[in-house]
């Protein structure tokens, strides 16, 4: 079983450059995949919303990002789990710590991001990191 953990940038992906991530992901690994959104990704993106309210392009790509997930729950093992972060960490702590306690359970973890940072801190503690590059295309770096 392969596990993806989606951070939000990847969310907005499908409308923001056009890739359809879920079946990128698919063709590249092989076996059983499942996805995973944590509360907290859909509340800091939220968040963010309320914060650019005149940023009508955020909320069109958030809206859509998330009209992607709903149609395709049917078609890929997407699981939205309820939990947030404690109050002293940040979203990036959190998602590394919740990748690390699925790694306990499960061997093949990603953890999804384009953010440069929260994939080097990934590297550094082995876990996998699935990212778009040039703008084109997913690229899987295997720790």
């Amino acid at each position: 079983m392969n596990l993806i953990v989606i951070d939000s940038n990847f969310i907005l992906l499908p409308f923001q450059f056009k890739i359809d991530y879920l079946n990128e992901i698919r063709s590249k690994l092989e076996g059983k995949l499942r996805f995973i959104i944590f509360k907290q990704i859909l509340n800091e993106l939220v968040a963010k919303k309320r914060r650019e309210s005149k940023s009508t392009k955020f909320k069109r790509l958030l809206d859509s990002g998330l009209l992607y997930l709903e149609k395709n729950k049917v078609n890929f093992d997407i699981v939205f789990y309820e939990e947030v972060k404690e109050n002293s960490e940040s979203t990036d702590d959190f998602l590394l710590r919740k990748s690390l306690e699925l790694k306990k359970k499960e061997d093949n973890i990603f953890l999804a991001s384009n953010d440069s940072e929260l994939r080097r801190k990934a590297r550094g503690l082995h876990i996998n990191t699935i990212f778009l590059r040039q703008k084109k295309f997913l690229s899987f770096d295997r720790s």
